[in-house]
């Protein structure tokens, strides 16, 4: 209820006793007509809407600020003169008028969804910057009131944050709301210790003073056509923040409520309800997050419990807005303060916490990111304007998206100093690769292909090292793409395939876009691989054959030649031989699937295999091994379950050394078994090193 009689209360903080008949007839409006107006554009019913903060406060100061533009010799008030609040008010209707109409043609234009990536730090930053306005407004009413003033709204606050730890011991007092709980104490100090204060009639009825259509008919066209192009950047920062406003509850109903809402129909309904609200003398009404969550998790989710809600709140404003024009000072300042825990971003609170204690002012990467902008609007909306801190908010919010995009717009050549392939080389194999990593380029693209970023991948060619003899484009991580950077893309696949070079297409069936997908297929010439990781060892591969590396490896290696079996006499070799299972396994066979139970180390003599973790169509590979490795060495190492799948990617010839095979060893021979574990130990150290200084370079 606190939220609906926002107009009331933020009128009385800004411009006096003289504002509270216009902020009641607005409250009336926004909270009725309004509401019909949404439901006939055939909103979403579980979405109910109401005043909110921060929209209401943009348009608040909107008008004051149009107020003192006015020119009134008779006016040297603290308050503008009823003179000067009509003009302002009237001028301020007609910029929310427009507001509300860019707010529709958002919708009609389909621009719903690029609002609704509209980042957390802007809507966090304008809630901690109204909050801070309330604070001021409510210091404001307790300056001039008096003593009873600040005990009773001290006395609401208080009773807000004992209730909300009552509640954590006591589940039953959840059944009663906090802010319940701290307006009725408001009320009973508010009546007991500050008098009533007289406040001005309140004239109801279609012809009243407080409809805007009258008030333009009232107001010269020549002071309001100056004030109009005054107020343009508030009314820019009004439909701004209404429609932020919005698709905070939007967020919230589809995450709570699992709801698919229509954002560009949400945008239309929005603009043109407040169109009606802006002819009527209304104020800006947004969808509430917090009204229509309480609706939904009470089972109202359809137009009949929207409507019962508008009556019942109809009914109360009739019934009761004659109190409202009486309310004392400090029952008003109570209500602004209990409007700041809502508001105040607690994630922000947190931070902010961390850095007091810690004194430590930088964070981690996004997160801290996140913090500095959500600080700087709040900061600009309390002690600037909240139009400012929304178009600063927005501007700083642009910039970390392009920092997060920038990637995409400025892709370059990576090569094998940076990527490798889980491909297990040799020593050999992998000091030769080291040496010529500038043979093999690598082009991960990310985000869109559009023309912001065509004229950045024509330019990738002329940086291309002249060595190289294979290139890996991996466009997995590519969500859409448009004509021009479809065409900037083709156009440097072709070129490459015309210096001879050979190009290798990675992630087609990751990425988003079937359009990019389609037509990466058609073209000749390309070797395509399922993955990056793929793509990367074709390339190693092909650098290896050029250096007479005999393909990169030898097509079959001796199991006596096995790397397990390093270091050993020849009648170690034969004994440990002599204990394992040869066998020949078909392509696709699965040696060992994850989480079986490990039951000894294979060593290859012919073929490949893959380790892979995950299942479905397309696992991830963690490992691929040759002639001449083993593998399956965890099992016994630690005792405990496969961790991956083991599957045959050709026909092999391998031998399995079981795990009763190895204690028999080191019953029988411990100097043989001691060999083979610091030949396990020595294998795995150079994997886990490559592997690290794989993940350095590409971080």
């Amino acid at each position: 209820m606190v939220s609906v009689i926002g107009p009331v209360l933020l009128f009385l903080g800004l411009f006096g006793p003289m504002a509270l008949a216009p902020g009641l007839w607005a409250t009336l409006i926004t909270a009725s007509v309004v509401q019909v107006a949404g439901m006939l554009l055939r909103g979403q019913a579980a979405l109910l809407s109401s005043t909110r903060n921060a929209s209401l406060l943009v348009y608040a100061a909107l008008v004051l600020q149009l107020s003192w533009a006015v020119v009134d010799p008779l006016s040297s008030a603290r308050m503008p003169s009823l003179l000067q609040f009509r003009t302002g008010l009237a001028a301020g209707s007609l910029l929310f008028l427009g507001a509300s109409a860019l707010v529709l043609l958002s919708g009609w234009l389909k621009l719903g969804t690029v609002f609704k990536m509209m980042p957390t730090p802007v809507t966090a930053g304008i809630g901690n910057g109204t909050a801070l306005m309330l604070i001021w407004l409510a210091s404001q009413q307790i300056v001039h009131g008096n003593a009873f003033a600040a005990l009773t709204a001290a006395a609401m606050l208080g009773s807000y944050m004992l209730w909300s730890r009552l509640k954590v011991r006591w589940p039953a007092a959840a059944r009663l709301p906090n802010i319940v709980v701290s307006a009725a104490v408001g009320l009973a100090l508010a009546t007991l210790l500050e008098p009533t204060l007289a406040r001005p009639a309140l004239h109801l009825g279609p012809g009243g003073p407080w409809v805007s259509l009258q008030l333009w008919n009232e107001v010269g066209l020549q002071q309001i056509g100056p004030l109009l192009m005054h107020g343009v950047p508030g009314a820019l920062a009004l439909a701004l923040v209404m429609i932020l406003e919005t698709f905070t509850a939007i967020g919230l109903l589809e995450t709570k409520g699992g709801l698919r809402i229509d954002a560009n129909r949400e945008l239309i309904v929005l603009g043109g309800s407040n169109i009606v609200s802006a002819l009527l003398g209304g104020v800006p009404s947004t969808a509430s997050p917090l009204r229509s969550l309480a609706n939904w998790n009470a089972g109202g989710r359809g137009t009949r419990a929207a409507l019962v809600c508008l009556g019942l709140t109809t009914l109360l404003l009739l019934a009761f807005g004659k109190w409202l024009l009486a309310m004392p000072a400090g029952l008003v300042a109570g209500l602004f303060l209990l409007q700041v825990p809502i508001l105040v971003n607690r994630p922000f609170l947190q931070r902010l916490g961390e850095i007091l204690r810690s004194r430590r002012w930088r964070g981690a990467g996004a997160v801290d990111l996140g913090f500095w902008i959500t600080l700087v609007i709040s900061l600009v909306g309390f002690f600037g304007s909240l139009m400012w801190a929304c178009f600063l908010g927005v501007g700083l919010s642009c910039l970390a998206v392009l920092r997060r995009v920038s990637i995409n717009l400025t892709a370059q050549w990576a090569y094998l100093d940076h990527h490798r392939s889980r491909r297990v080389r040799d020593v050999e194999a992998g000091r030769q690769l080291e040496c010529e990593y500038q043979r093999a380029a690598v082009l991960r693209l990310t985000g869109h292909l559009f023309f912001g970023n065509s004229a950045r991948l024509t330019q990738l060619f002329d940086e291309l090292d002249p060595q190289v003899l294979a290139v890996v484009i991996d466009v997995s991580r590519v969500h859409d793409v448009d004509p021009s950077g479809l065409g900037a893309l083709v156009w440097l696949v072709h070129t490459l395939r015309d210096r001879q070079l050979v190009v290798v297409l990675s992630g087609l069936t990751s990425t988003r876009s079937s359009e990019l997908r389609q037509t990466l297929k058609k073209l000749p010439g390309v070797c395509y691989c399922v993955d990056l990781d793929r793509g990367l060892e074709v390339c190693e591969d092909l650098v290896l054959a050029s250096l007479n590396a005999a393909l990169n490896a030898p097509q079959t290696v001796a199991l006596e030649g096995n790397l397990l079996l390093q270091d050993l006499s020849s009648d170690e070799v034969r004994a440990v031989l002599n204990l394992s299972e040869r066998s020949e396994v078909a392509q696709g066979t699965v040696l060992f699937y994850q989480d079986s139970q490990a039951d000894g180390v294979w060593l290859l003599e012919q073929g490949s295999v893959s380790v892979l973790a995950g299942s479905g169509k397309d696992p991830i590979r963690l490992a691929t091994f040759g002639p001449g490795q083993f593998f399956g060495e965890m099992g016994f190492v630690d005792g405990k379950t496969r961790s991956a799948t083991a599957r045959a990617d050709t026909p092999l010839r391998a031998a399995l050394l079981h795990n009763h095979s190895m204690a028999t060893l080191m019953l029988e021979q411990p100097a043989t078994a001691l060999t083979i574990m610091r030949n396990i130990a020595r294998e795995l150290s150079h994997r886990a090193r490559t592997e690290s200084a794989q993940r350095a370079d590409e971080r």
